[in-house]
C-alpha cells in the first residue's frame, strides 16, 4: 500500500460531497494501478525474452533479427521497446545505445546482465546461449524471491489498507446518511477534520514503513549476478564490473562498485582495493574475501560469487519471514495511536458539536 493511495483515501473522505473530485481521484488511482500492472508483466516476461534471444542467436540469426523475431510473442509493454531495439540496430545504432529503450520499462538491474552478455557477443562472438541461460536463471530466481516476499506481507498489506480506509469510508457514510454532518464538519469542526487528516497521513506513512520488505542483501546480490554473467562471457572481474557500472546507473550498491573500480584503476593493488570495498559492510567483506581467496588459490570466481549471491538472497528471505511474523503485533501501534483517534473524531466529532451548540 503506497502513501499516495492512503492520502487519496483521506481526500475521498474530505471531498465526499464533490463527485467530480471523487471520480478524479479514482481515475488517478486506476491509472497508477494499470502502470504497476504493466511493469509487473514486463518484468515477468523478461526471462522469456532472454530465452528467446538465446534460441534465435544460437539458430544463426543476427542480433537485430533476434530482437525483431522475439517481439511479437511478448506482452505489449515489453514488445514496444523490443521493436525499438531491433529498429535501432537495423539503423546501425550501437547496442549500448539501442538497449536504452528498456529504461523505465524494466529495472536497470534486470537489463544489465542481458546487456553485458550481448555486448560480449557482439565484440567477440562465440556461443552465447549458455550465458543467456545463466541470465534467464538469475532473473527467474530474482522474481521468485520478490513474489515470495510479497506473499509474506500480503495479509499485512490488506489489513493496513482496510485500517487506513476506515475513517474516510465512515465519513462518506455519515455524509450520505446525515444532511448536517458535512456542514458541521467543514465549519465548526474544521480543526477536528485537520487533526483526523493528519492522523490518517501519519498512519499511512507508519504502516508503509512497517510493510517495507527488507532487502539489504538483494542489491549486492544483483550486482554479483551481473558480474558473474560477465565472467561467464569471458570478461575479467574488472571488465564485468565496469560493464555493470556503465549499463545500470541506478543499480543498488553502485557507489561501492565505483569506488572499487577507481581503486583498481589507480593500481593500488587488488588486496588494498578489495579491503577498502569490504569496509562498506559485512556482506561486502565476505565478497572481498572470496575474491581474494580466488585470486590466491585459483578457485573459480564465478561459482563462488553465485554461492554468495544465493546466500544474500536467502538471508533476505529469512529476514522477510521474521518481519511477517512480527507484523500483526506492530500493526497494533498505528491502530491505537492514529487510526482509532481518527475514527473517533470522524464518528463522534460532528454529533458532539451539534449537541454542544
Amino acid at each position: 500500500m503506497s502513501v499516495a493511495l492512503a492520502i487519496a483515501a483521506v481526500a475521498v473522505g474530505a471531498t465526499a460531497i464533490d463527485p467530480r473530485s471523487l471520480w478524479s481521484i479514482i481515475g488517478r488511482l486506476a491509472g497508477r494501478r494499470r502502470l504497476r500492472r504493466d511493469a509487473r508483466a514486463s518484468r515477468a516476461a523478461l526471462p522469456a525474452l532472454v530465452a528467446s534471444l538465446g534460441s534465435a542467436l544460437s539458430g544463426g540469426l543476427s542480433l537485430q533479427q533476434a530482437f525483431a523475431e522475439t517481439a511479437p510473442a511478448l506482452p505489449a509493454s515489453l514488445a514496444v521497446p523490443t521493436r525499438q531495439v531491433a529498429a535501432s540496430l537495423a539503423l546501425g545504432v550501437p547496442l549500448a545505445d539501442a538497449i536504452v529503450a528498456y529504461r523505465g520499462v524494466v529495472p536497470d538491474e534486470d537489463v544489465a546482465p542481458l546487456a553485458i552478455v550481448l555486448a560480449s557477443f557482439v565484440r567477440a562472438g562465440g556461443r552465447v546461449r549458455r550465458s543467456l541461460a545463466r541470465v534467464e536463471s538469475l532473473l527467474r530466481g530474482r522474481l521468485a524471491l520478490e513474489e515470495e516476499q510479497a506473499a509474506l506481507t500480503a495479509q499485512g498489506r490488506a489489513s493496513a489498507f482496510v485500517l487506513v480506509l476506515l475513517a474516510p469510508l465512515g465519513g462518506i457514510f455519515f455524509a450520505i446518511s446525515m444532511p448536517d454532518y458535512v456542514p458541521i464538519l467543514l465549519q465548526r469542526g474544521r480543526a477536528l477534520l485537520a487533526v483526523a487528516v493528519l492522523l490518517e497521513i501519519v498512519a499511512a506513512v507508519w504502516l508503509r514503513h512497517l510493510l517495507r520488505v527488507p532487502r539489504t542483501g538483494s542489491a549486492l546480490a544483483s550486482l554479483l549476478d551481473a558480474v558473474v554473467v560477465g565472467l561467464d562471457s569471458g570478461m575479467t572481474f574488472e571488465q564485468a564490473l565496469r560493464a555493470l557500472v556503465d549499463r545500470a546507473p541506478a543499480v543498488g550498491r553502485l557507489t561501492e562498485a565505483r569506488h572499487l573500480l577507481a581503486d583498481l584503476a589507480l593500481a593500488q593493488g587488488g588486496r588494498r582495493a578489495f579491503a577498502s570495498f569490504g569496509a562498506a559492510g559485512a556482506a561486502e567483506a565476505r565478497v572481498a574475501a572470496l575474491i581474494s581467496s580466488s585470486v590466491r588459490f585459483g578457485a573459480p570466481l564465478a561459482d563462488l560469487l553465485v554461492l554468495q549471491a544465493d546466500a544474500l538472497r536467502e538471508s533476505d528471505r529469512r529476514r522477510a519471514e521474521a518481519a511477517a511474523r512480527r507484523l500483526p503485533v506492530l500493526l497494533l501501534f498505528p491502530l491505537t495511536f492514529c487510526v482509532l483517534p481518527a475514527l473517533l473524531i470522524v464518528f463522534l466529532g460532528p454529533p458532539l458539536l451539534s449537541v454542544v451548540s
